[in-house]
């Protein structure tokens, strides 16, 4: 009798034993599928706010988007500015059309704030550092004061 007790024991050990290390992998394959999830809304968020910033140069140089005359459009075809020929030289078509492009400008504070708002993003998250000293870099050419200003606030010179 004691050698069936005494392989129950074992038996029981090693179930035990068995049930822990299947436990301690399904454990790990939960971590992993967590870490995964983990890095995958932290590649999502990383390209949404690398959108919106990129949005908001937008703003900082003073465009709130831009619009197509469609009359001009239609001047242009009457006039035979365009012709079927520009159709297979699509940098020609694009030179004739801008024409009918208008740019809608942004008002001075918007920009302003715009280019603060660069500069503490560029702070706040590492990944859009770089970025947003390359963008203050830039706008130093026609808002030197402004751009310095963000450029101090991420620690630049």
């Amino acid at each position: 009798m004691g050698s069936i007790q005494d392989w129950l024991v074992a038996i029981s050990i090693v179930s035990v034993a068995v049930s822990a290390w299947v436990a301690v992998g399904q454990y790990r394959v939960k971590v992993k599928g967590e870490q995964r999830l983990q890095e995958s809304a932290t590649s999502e968020i990383d390209t949404r706010m690398s959108k919106l910033f990129t949005e908001l140069m937008w703003v900082a140089h003073a465009r709130a988007g831009s619009q197509v005359s469609e009359k001009a459009v239609e001047g242009l075809f009457e006039k035979c500015v365009i012709t079927e020929s520009d159709f297979r030289d699509l940098e020609k078509l694009n030179r004739k059309l801008q024409a009918c492009v208008i740019d809608l400008p942004v008002g001075l504070a918007s920009q302003d704030a715009a280019i603060a708002s660069i500069g503490v993003l560029g702070g706040r998250y590492e990944i859009l550092r770089e970025p947003a000293i390359a963008a203050l870099n830039s706008l130093k050419s026609f808002k030197k004061e402004e751009a310095e200003r963000a450029l101090r606030l991420l620690g630049e010179k």
